[in-house]
């Protein structure tokens, strides 16, 4: 294993500190009170305990007709005027985060794992070395795994100021380069950010993650919300207009996301820390996986936190170039995700997905239905006025992809006809399903799933 030598990419003059609370950094001020914070509707969060600054009381002046005795001047000695700049309890949270800033620095490792990756590589590095970060916020180190490589990914990386680490026999493919990127260069710093070497973030990425995590002590982790790398062609605008759809999807459950994803997940590292107690091999990410970001997913919602999607975080990402690429990405995150529910069972971190199954097998079930009454109606002929309430469900379609089509960035007259014609989507919704079918098919049947 050779490795160059790692370069500090941050602010000029910036040091970071560790805080003795990895949540929340903050130096806190004199008179402190601790009360019980209102519980979550969420059953699965966690009680957190709120603290409330309090101004120091001051000294009751004295009254005209009696000097004070000696006794009593003295507590006005302890309380100077610079106690009118004490934060009273309602303004306490801001003046927590102001004195955090000021204080306290936060420190991010970044992990990018890379297998023959020489044609994007220069793009995701030339990105995390450009991020706009504040001053509360420091880029410790930028670490690249190349993780079995056969192409020049490590050359190409070696040219800027980042770290390289080459693994030439990884069984463990992407979740070993994890493990062993965390083991070996990111367990002291309070945050770790992961993401694919096909992923290009934009200069505020890192900071809206970072201040996502600040800002709310029960998340474990955030990801990114990802688009699309410009390109061209059927595959590539089909993948485009899904993920503008499922970015809807998040907006609608309030960015709660059922996986981080692996483009661009940044986590915690005592979340880290406490997920590598609990498994045997003393790691974060499980290398027998298929989805590793997902096994890593469920094992944070068993130990207590949350996961969301930071909503001021955009990454593009490439997606696959052909439908047999696609088909082989879509059968893997498919079979990966029955194995791991079916590995855990139910349970409060896998019940939500396990009835996401259950839906999606009704929603097959009604949509073969929908195309039998449609060919039944064509058959026998069925008068006009009956056909058009079979119409209906198909309008209200029309109608959805055609609203979330115009959120599509920078769209064109090509995006449009697509949407429009409607077909041709329909034939993608029909691909992607009989990926999760023959992928449920071959999870039952115990059949092994290729990488």
């Amino acid at each position: 294993m050779a490795s160059s030598q790692g370069v500090r990419v941050g602010p000029a003059g910036a040091t970071p500190l560790r805080s003795s609370d990895p949540a929340d950094p903050v130096t806190r001020p004199v008179g402190v009170r601790t009360r019980p914070a209102r519980r979550s509707s969420d059953h699965d969060a966690p009680t957190i305990t709120l603290r409330t600054t309090i101004a120091p009381t001051p000294a009751p002046s004295p009254t005209p007709a009696a000097p004070p005795k000696a006794k009593a001047t003295a507590p006005k000695a302890s309380a100077p005027k610079a106690t009118a700049a004490s934060p009273s309890p309602r303004t306490g949270r801001s003046t927590r985060r102001a004195t955090a800033a000021a204080t306290a620095v936060t420190t991010v490792s970044v992990l990018v794992p890379a297998h023959n990756e020489e044609a994007g590589i220069a793009a995701t590095v030339e990105g995390l070395l450009a991020q706009d970060v504040p001053e509360w916020l420091h880029i410790a180190e930028v670490v690249v795994v190349a993780n079995n490589c056969t192409d020049r990914t490590a050359e190409i990386a070696r040219q800027y100021p980042v770290t390289v680490v080459e693994m030439a026999h990884n069984p463990d493919k992407k979740a070993g380069a994890l493990n062993h990127g965390w083991r070996e260069t990111a367990r002291g710093a309070d945050l770790v950010l992961t993401m694919d070497a096909d992923t290009e973030l934009l200069p505020d990425t890192v900071a809206a993650m970072a201040d996502e995590l600040r800002g709310n002590a029960v998340l474990g982790a955030v990801c990114a919300r990802y688009w699309a790398t410009p390109g061209r062609g059927l595959v590539w605008r089909l993948q485009r207009l899904e993920y503008t759809r499922y970015d809807d999807l998040r907006d609608l459950r309030r960015w709660k996301v059922s996986v981080a994803s692996g483009a661009a997940a940044m986590y915690r590292n005592v979340a880290l820390e406490a997920v590598a107690a609990h498994r045997e091999a003393g790691e974060p990410w499980d290398g027998t996986s298929l989805i590793e970001d997902y096994a890593l997913t469920l094992e944070l919602k068993a130990r207590g936190y949350r996961v969301a999607a930071a909503r001021q975080a955009h990454v593009y990402t490439t997606p696959p170039a052909s439908f047999r690429e696609l088909w082989v990405q879509r059968m893997r995150w498919g079979r990966g995700g029955m194995d791991e529910c079916l590995k855990r069972g139910w349970s409060t971190s896998t019940r939500l997905d396990c009835l996401s199954y259950v839906l999606f097998g009704f929603s097959v079930f009604f949509r073969v239905l929908f195309l039998t009454m449609l060919a039944l109606m064509i058959i026998y002929a069925v008068p006009f006025r009956y056909a058009l309430y079979g119409l209906i469900p198909l309008g209200v379609m029309w109608l959805e992809r055609m609203t979330s089509m115009w959120r599509v960035p920078d769209r064109g007259w090509r995006d449009v006809v697509l949407c429009a014609v409607l077909v041709v989507e329909d034939f993608y919704g029909f691909f992607l399903e009989l990926c999760a079918v023959v992928s449920a098919w071959r999870c039952l049947n115990a059949r092994r799933q290729a990488w």
